[in-house]
This record gives structure tokens, C-alpha cells and sequence, in this order.
């Protein structure tokens, strides 16, 4: 029986808890938060699965080794032991079949608390590496591809310890495939996603996004409510491109039932513009879910919403965008007091000082980064 593969989900800063939850949800035992990722043991069928159904996550790593590497000769000659070790195997996968010349390769790096500080280096280093020993056992070497290698390699590089992982993903994870129309800074469908999952809902009652953009937030809760994977409209990942891969047995993870606690969930979003409602009828619609969404053009504090509670999600202007200050935030504190109580609101907060401005008291108050900008997920529950 060979050994589990050690695996590591990475996610934004701030989502670690929530993606541990998901890998218990998926069967997978003491998954082990880190700094903007998880750790945890598997197999291939995890990787497939994982790829397929993880809503929190960026990307999912294979790690294939870990040396210490004070230098870039360090550097080197580890990776050049690696491709050396060719009975060493991962999970059944052999070194032999995986670093096969004719398969292209491309690596990024991150380096922190080391001697080797710069990746331009560090990648150039274990590169060197790799194909040196794949010239010397096979008389020809890996190309480098950077745009869409068959192998996407990763080094870290943590207080001279190198960990080279490969990565199974391809395109990030939050590319779910639906968006096809933006607006100005959307949020990104894994932090959408993590909105819906820290409210903590059942998957009952409407859904409403009175500054709904893109669509992005409607269409994750509703995917979350009918049980629909995240990789459902996707084409394509980085692990179909490895020797060990099976469609048969992929399509099975891909039948897998799913729980879907709320079929009937409808979506109701409003924007004052026009184009961004067009953007969001555009993306519900690739997203097969326009046959749920009532979509208009009106101020979020105008709309009256549904009689019947559920749950609010809200991307409101912040950071460059904001529009307004703490007055703005404050007429959002009273639109969610006066319209809707008995729902459960999350409010994607630009920080948690502007957070407090809404006049609410948060039952949960969850720091995130939102692309390049800090972010706190605040959860209401509105009496």
C-alpha cells in the first residue's frame, strides 16, 4: 500500500478555518490550518475531488520533496536528487513517469526567513537542477514552458528548507467559469463563496444582493444551496495532464452526490447600474441560474425585498470606491434594521473600523484578504 500523499489547499489569508471545514466535509481527517493554506494527507482521488468540489480554496499542491538549501547550489542539487530517486513515487505516481523530458515544466517561487531571497534565482536554481539530472539520465531535457506547462512547480523556500510541490490545479480555483462580464473591483468567487459559509445559513428563504455587481455573491450562495460543484463549468485542470490520470474514475468523483439543502432558493439582485446589472444577467445566466434571479435597476435603499427572511450578502463600495464614508455606512446599518430583520446579513466590510459605522454588532467578524485589499467579513444576524 503505498503512501499517503502530503497535500496542501492554499486560500486567501483569513479562509484557512473555513477551507478545513470543507476537507472535513470531504472525508479527509485532521486537515491542519496554516498561514493561507491547509494541510493535510490523501490520495489521488482526494486531488480530484478537492480540485472539483473545494469553494474556499486557490489551488491544490502535491508535495514531491523538502531539502535544506542555504544556497543556490543547495538549491540545485536537491532538485537534481529528486529526478535521480526514479523509483521514488507519490501515491502510485512514479518520478520516472512524472519528469519525463518530453513533459514541459514551469516554476514560481516564494521565499521567506532564508539566505536566498531572490525567486527569479531560486527558480532559476532548482530548474538548473531538474533538467541537469534529466540530461545526465535521459540525454535530453524539459522544456520551459510558463503559459501552460504539463508540470506547474512550486518551491518554497522557509528558513533554508526547500519544499518543491506540484501543483494540480492549473488555472486558481476561483476561476469558476461563469463570469463573463465584470464590474469595477468584483469580489472573487472564493471569497463570495467563503460569505455564504460564514453565515452559517440552512439554505432556506430568498437570497438578495442589493449591490450586486457581477452577480458573483448571488451565484455562490445558490450554487452552495443546490449542491452544484464549483468545478462544474470548468474545462480543464493541471492534474488531467499527468501520467497517473483516469477520466473514468474522475467522472465518478464528478457523480458524486453533493448536498444541496436549499432547491428551491431563489435570487433577487439590484444595482443602480445598468451595466452592472446587465454583467450580472450575463453571469447568472453561464451559470444556470437565471431561471432563479430577478434582476433590476434600482438603489439599495430603495428596494423593498421579499417578506419571507433569508439571507442578504452585500459587497458594498470600500477602499478606492467608497463612496460616501461613515454616513454611508451608517444608512446601511439602518436599511438592514428596518427592512430586514429576521434575516441573516453578511456584509463584505473594507475593514473592521468602517465595519463598526454600520451600528450593528457583528456575530462574527472574519479578516480576509479581497485581492490586494484587506477585508472583514461581518456577519449580521438582524433582529
Amino acid at each position: 500500500m503505498s503512501k499517503p500523499l502530503e497535500l496542501v489547499a492554499t486560500c486567501a489569508l483569513g479562509l484557512e478555518d473555513l477551507l478545513a471545514r470543507e476537507l472535513l466535509e470531504l472525508g479527509v481527517a485532521n486537515p491542519a490550518p496554516l498561514r493561507g493554506a491547509v494541510g493535510f494527507r490523501g490520495d489521488w482521488v482526494d486531488v480530484w475531488r478537492g480540485n472539483w468540489r473545494l469553494r474556499t480554496a486557490n489551488r491544490l499542491l502535491v508535495s514531491l520533496d523538502s531539502w535544506p538549501a542555504e544556497n543556490g547550489d543547495a538549491l540545485a542539487a536537491g532538485a537534481a536528487r529528486l529526478i535521480a530517486r526514479r523509483e521514488r513515487a507519490w501515491g502510485g505516481l512514479a518520478c520516472a513517469s512524472l519528469f519525463q523530458p518530453h513533459r514541459t515544466l514551469a516554476l514560481r517561487s516564494t521565499s521567506s526567513a532564508s539566505r536566498v531571497r531572490d525567486v527569479r534565482w531560486i527558480n532559476q536554481k532548482v530548474k538548473d537542477g531538474l533538467v541537469d539530472a534529466q540530461r545526465e539520465i535521459y540525454g535530453r531535457r524539459s522544456s520551459v514552458d510558463r503559459s501552460s506547462p504539463d508540470l506547474a512547480l512550486r518551491v518554497w523556500l522557509r528558513k533554508d528548507q526547500a519544499t518543491l510541490l506540484l501543483d494540480t490545479s492549473g488555472e486558481p480555483l476561483d476561476r469558476r467559469g461563469y463570469r463573463i462580464r465584470t464590474t469595477e473591483a468584483p469580489v472573487r468567487e472564493n471569497i463570495a463563496a467563503a460569505c455564504v459559509m460564514a453565515a452559517g445559513w440552512d439554505g432556506r428563504g430568498p437570497v438578495v444582493d442589493p449591490m450586486c455587481g457581477s452577480g458573483t455573491l448571488l451565484a455562490e450562495a445558490a450554487n452552495w444551496a443546490l449542491g452544484r460543484a464549483p468545478g462544474a463549468l470548468r474545462k480543464a485542470w493541471g492534474f488531467q495532464r499527468l501520467p497517473n490520470y483516469s477520466h473514468p474514475r474522475f467522472r465518478d468523483v464528478m457523480n458524486e452526490a453533493i448536498p444541496a439543502p436549499g432547491p428551491d432558493v431563489e435570487l433577487y439582485g439590484v444595482d443602480r447600474s445598468p451595466t452592472a446589472v446587465e454583467a450580472s444577467r450575463m453571469n447568472l445566466a453561464r451559470a444556470r441560474l437565471d431561471d432563479r434571479a430577478t434582476l433590476a435597476r434600482a438603489d439599495a435603499f430603495d428596494y423593498a425585498p421579499p417578506a419571507s427572511p433569508g439571507l442578504l450578502l452585500v459587497n458594498p463600495p470600500y477602499g478606492e470606491r467608497l463612496e460616501g464614508g461613515r454616513e454611508q455606512w451608517r444608512r446601511l446599518g439602518d436599511l438592514l434594521k428596518q427592512r430586514y430583520r429576521g434575516w441573516r446579513a453578511v456584509v463584505l466590510a473594507g475593514d473592521e473600523h468602517r465595519g463598526k459605522h454600520v451600528g450593528l454588532r457583528p456575530s462574527l467578524r472574519l479578516p480576509v484578504r479581497n485581492g490586494p485589499l484587506d477585508a472583514r467579513i461581518l456577519l449580521f444576524e438582524i433582529y
